[in-house]
């Protein structure tokens, strides 16, 4: 056959020019990826809106309980003296009603009175400004220490990070329904070792208008480190956790813990107080007992978790610092080392969602190292623009403002007739004596994370400063 060899050269040819354009087009296209090419991120149009103002209601979890008062039933409660409460709101004149929480399960409440619940009809306050919070100083036999508590918003999900029932421990749980239906509560316990499996916490009904009491040694005896998932279907329920410790024949120590903030990966504890120099080195395997700074961490999804826990001075400087490894399905109570006495902002950055609460102890006077009075300090979540806040009668009261954020934040301090400007550079706190029984409200505080402690020789207590809940918090609006 006859080749024609400029036909042959001619097509070559093209086929030569087609490779080169689809190398030069392949080329373009890598080179179009190597080059950083310009961006731009639009964000989209929203609107912060504050929802129609509901009634806005607290519960105060009431005086502290005695369990086994009565000799004749082993699982009947008693109160121990009464319970003050303070109340704040915002205007000051606001009407607040009161009413009382029916607690059957209290054998004295006729006489020493039960929870308390505080309410203000919608317009009659500010979103979110309502406070309340009470204190109790109790010298019994079994039951001693000081103990503080804000009045709980009712919620369908608490988280209790606090107490143990091991031996010269025991904790009641207290489930209180304000509302005008029935509410089914599970309560379920974590300790050490997993899920605690206690069929009778699931399924409590708890009556509208009363407060059930609950044994947390009934349903997780012997744990050292638990915490409590209370959820409720019907009316939200207000749940609070009484800890107590004897130490041989000698009441040690009393708290009331209200629920920490919700699980998060980032969670801030501030106004953490630590009264005398020490503690137990973090990387110690059996840092038994409560008398040392320790911090309590669970990861409610399970898992292997990772996580940080830094302690920071006023100044922002680190003071402390623990890596922490969570077991899957496990409560870990992480000792902070030995801190000098002073104020501490507790930050834990973990890679999942944790709840977090620190714990610290004061000691009896004399030469016996001997563990008086302890308290439970919740994480909290951050404030919104303004916030109330009822500071309960309990001596030598403390307002902590602490800054988890880079930019500075300047924030207005309002205490009876006083008014204080703080500003908080990023990473910093701040503190500021207030009185007993003082209404105090705090401006341009969004971002920032509050506390209050209260401390005599002998005697420690803390409690929170929660924001609003979801009903009376702004919710930003996205059109479509």
């Amino acid at each position: 056959m006859r080749v024609n060899r400029k036909a042959l050269l001619r097509g070559t040819g093209r086929a030569a020019a087609v490779v080169a354009v689809a190398a030069a087009a392949a080329g373009a296209v890598v080179a179009g990826m190597l080059v950083t090419l310009p961006s731009q991120a639009v964000e989209p149009p929203s609107a912060l809106v504050q929802p129609a103002e509901s009634r806005q209601l607290r519960v105060c979890p009431g005086p502290l309980l005695e369990l086994a008062g009565d000799s004749a039933d082993a699982t009947s409660t008693s109160s121990v003296g009464t319970a003050a409460v303070a109340i704040a709101a915002d205007p000051a004149d606001a009407v607040v009603d009161q009413s009382p929480v029916e607690a059957p399960d209290n054998t004295a409440a006729d006489v020493d009175g039960g929870p308390v619940a505080i309410s203000a009809e919608p317009g009659t306050v500010a979103g979110g400004m309502l406070a309340a919070a009470q204190a109790q100083r109790a010298s019994a036999e079994s039951l001693s220490g000081l103990a503080a508590a804000a009045c709980a918003e009712p919620a369908a999900e608490s988280w209790l990070v606090a107490g143990a029932t091991d031996v010269g421990r025991s904790g009641l749980v207290l489930l209180a329904n304000p509302g005008q239906v029935a509410s089914t509560v599970d309560v379920r316990v974590i300790g050490e070792t997993g899920t605690v499996e206690a069929p009778g916490a699931l399924g409590i009904v708890v009556a509208p208008g009363t407060q059930r009491v609950v044994s947390l040694a009934g349903l997780a005896p012997n744990v050292r480190s638990t915490v409590v998932h209370v959820t409720s279907a019907g009316s939200p329920i207000a749940a609070s956790l009484q800890h107590s410790v004897v130490i041989g024949l000698d009441a040690a120590g009393v708290e009331l813990s209200t629920p920490t903030a919700l699980p998060a990966e980032r969670q801030v504890i501030p106004g953490f107080t630590v009264v005398d120099a020490r503690g137990v080195d973090p990387q110690e395997d059996h840092a038994e007992g409560d008398d040392h700074p320790a911090v309590r961490l669970y990861a409610p999804g399970g898992g292997e978790v990772a996580a940080v826990v830094r302690v920071l001075d006023a100044t922002g400087s680190e003071v402390g610092l623990v890596d922490v490894s969570l077991v899957d399905g496990q409560v870990s109570d992480v000792p902070l080392g030995t801190l000098a006495a002073g104020r501490y902002t507790v930050v834990v950055d973990a890679d999942a969602p944790v709840v977090a609460a620190a714990r610290s102890t004061v000691q009896r006077a004399g030469d016996a190292p001997v563990m008086a009075d302890l308290a439970w300090h919740a994480a909290t979540g951050p404030l919104l623009e303004r916030a109330a806040v009822a500071v309960p009668q309990a001596p030598s009261p403390v307002l902590h403002l602490a800054n988890p954020g880079a930019e500075p934040v300047t924030a207005t301090v309002i205490a009876g007739a006083s008014e204080r400007e703080l500003t908080l550079e990023g990473g910093t706190a701040s503190s500021v004596e207030v009185q007993p029984g003082e209404r105090v409200v705090l401006q341009d505080v969004q971002g920032l994370h509050a506390s209050l402690t209260f401390g005599e020789p002998e005697a420690i207590a803390a409690m929170p400063v929660a924001p609003p809940g979801p009903l009376d918090a702004p919710v930003r609006v996205y059109p479509q």
